[in-house]
């Protein structure tokens, strides 16, 4: 197993946010958050406080209606960026904040960012997808490669696969009604998994060969576990990319890219 890194992407962000000018502030907006989502956030915040970025955190409570959200964005600068933690506790009302959100949207929630990122523009897909286009485009020739993503949500899945097969990959998405995963996991070139289930997948789903790009994240005992068992890939012949040191390494980066005009 070889171990692949995102140190060169960082170090392009980095040099990126340092010496841009940004004066809008971002807006991180939650309701009732997991343990997954409030780490989120304090990754979030830990690098708006390491390039100057004027930050708000607004955790609402279960009680909030849509008008209540949109009254709060409304009273922002309208020049400032937002990102709502999902899954937001399963609120009823996200498609009306998709329709009515006017801030400046860095994670590709309102249908307009998402119609554009459906259209194969990658500045406006969300900042996971991103991450994980800006590394592949990067290091990998995507046209006819077998791409597997363990993920069909609206905020992974979903854009990064039509994205993919916009640049020439066949992309196969599986979930947990898929029978016989393995099957479709083996025969790919590439798979990325998101399904936030902690060394879920263990040799036993892959061959020599492959590239593994694991998003996934879990809070386990106080630490980050990403969905593939890395220690029981290490006879195999695999490219992995870590959830915590590949594409958990920029995506927080990639996101406060999307605050630069």
């Amino acid at each position: 197993m070889k171990i692949l890194n995102t140190n060169d992407i960082k170090k392009e962000l980095i040099t990126e946010l340092s010496t841009s000018t940004i004066e809008n502030n971002l807006h991180i907006l939650a309701m009732n958050p997991s343990e997954e989502e409030l780490s989120y956030r304090d990754y979030i915040i830990k690098r708006c406080r390491e390039f100057e970025i004027g930050y708000f955190y607004k955790e609402f409570d279960l009680y909030a209606s849509k008008e209540d959200i949109i009254a709060y964005t409304n009273s922002c600068n309208n020049k400032d960026g937002f990102i709502i933690l999902l899954p937001f506790d399963k609120f009823d009302g996200i498609s009306y904040l998709k329709e009515n959100i006017k801030l400046k949207d860095v994670d590709a929630f309102t249908y307009k960012s998402m119609g554009h990122a459906m259209a194969g523009n990658s500045n406006y897909l969300p900042a996971t997808p991103k991450s994980v286009v800006k590394y592949l485009e990067k290091n990998e020739d995507l046209k006819s490669k077998n791409i597997v993503i363990a993920n069909r949500t609206e905020l992974i899945g979903l854009p990064l696969s039509t994205y993919l097969m916009n640049k020439g990959a066949t992309v196969t998405v599986i979930n947990s009604e898929t029978k016989n995963p393995i099957d479709y996991i083996k025969n790919s070139h590439i798979f990325i998994s998101a399904i936030g289930r902690a060394d879920y997948y263990d040799k036993s789903y892959f061959k020599d060969g492959q590239t593994i790009i694991d998003v996934g994240t879990s809070i386990v005992n106080g630490k980050i576990k990403g969905d593939v068992n890395y220690e029981d890939l290490e006879d195999l012949d695999v490219k992995v990319l870590t959830c915590k040191k590949g594409i958990g390494a920029i995506t927080t980066l990639t996101l406060l890219q999307g605050l630069i005009d």
